[in-house]
């Protein structure tokens, strides 16, 4: 007789908690509404343009896109469209770790994914209402199974979501727990400042490389290493122009433009700075060292 194993269900991404699903009004609190909770908040774009602010960075979203706000970001929503907008948000609560690399992340949704929100905005009017007080409440008759089909489909779409992170990024990070990742998250970023020591990066190219949110590597950066990302990054190109100064005749203008300074004043200003002398008196002094 054929035997059969048992496998238990592993359960990698478990909402506890569904805390909110409601339409955003933009012609009236949501359109200079700023909050902050601690909780998961996801904004679905039906039809027309959303702007949404994440702490200090702006993102726009179109029509089918969806965007992911970690717990503890202060956040608002504008539309200059109006009545001609529709967005739907979802707030749940969830203590997966692998959701983190979600943070402040945009998606363009593909047919499977639209298809899973669909469903959640499907299931909404026959489960919970907003009472008077804007608060969602379960109906006194909800239709059956409403509450865990919702969360079948936001599991499932969350799943989607960080199966497509983990092939644009690394994903012996993404899974990491709390405190690996984001020091993983840093890892990574010094290793492309070394890397590029010798150019001038903006921080949209940075976000490019790395695919993660400006607020979030921000926020990250700062946290795991007390500085900035530019502060660290000037670091990098101050150690850099001191090794050149010292074991160079490259003149001072010569190196600056190799650090990527598109001019010598400014280098010259940011080493002093950082140094405590200028370029040309640190070569003086290394050379009769």
């Amino acid at each position: 007789m054929k035997k059969y194993l048992r496998h238990k269900s592993l359960n990698v991404v478990d909402v506890k908690e569904l805390i909110a699903l409601e339409y955003l009004d933009f012609e009236g609190k949501y359109k200079d509404y700023v909050e902050k909770h601690d909780f998961w908040e996801i904004c679905f774009v039906e039809r027309g343009k959303v702007d949404i602010l994440l702490e200090e960075e702006r993102q726009s979203l179109s029509a089918e896109d969806i965007i992911f706000i970690a717990p503890d970001t202060v956040h608002s929503y504008f539309s200059e469209n109006g009545n001609k907008t529709r967005a739907f948000v979802v707030c749940f609560a969830c203590s997966s770790q692998a959701l983190k690399s979600l943070s402040g992340m945009r998606f363009s949704l593909d047919a499977i994914q639209l298809d899973c929100v669909k469903k959640i905005i499907s299931e909404f009017p026959g489960t919970f209402r907003m009472n008077e007080d804007d608060v969602m409440e379960v109906l006194p008759s909800p239709s059956f199974g409403g509450q865990q089909a919702i969360i079948l489909q936001l599991e499932y779409l969350l799943i989607c979501l960080i199966r497509k992170l983990s092939v644009e990024k690394n994903p012996e990070i993404i899974f990491l727990n709390d405190d690996k990742f984001y020091a993983g998250v840093v890892d990574v970023l010094k290793t492309f400042l070394r890397e590029n020591v010798n150019r001038k990066l903006t921080l949209a190219e940075i976000c490019n490389k790395v695919n993660y949110s400006r607020s979030f590597l921000c926020k990250t950066f700062r946290e795991q290493t007390g500085e900035t990302l530019f502060a660290y990054f000037n670091r990098l190109k101050v150690a850099e122009a001191k090794r050149r100064l010292a074991k160079t005749q490259d003149s001072i203008g010569k190196i600056s433009r190799a650090l990527g300074f598109s001019e010598a004043k400014y280098f010259g200003a940011m080493f002093k700075t950082l140094v405590g002398v200028s370029p040309s008196a640190y070569r003086k002094k290394a050379k009769n060292t």
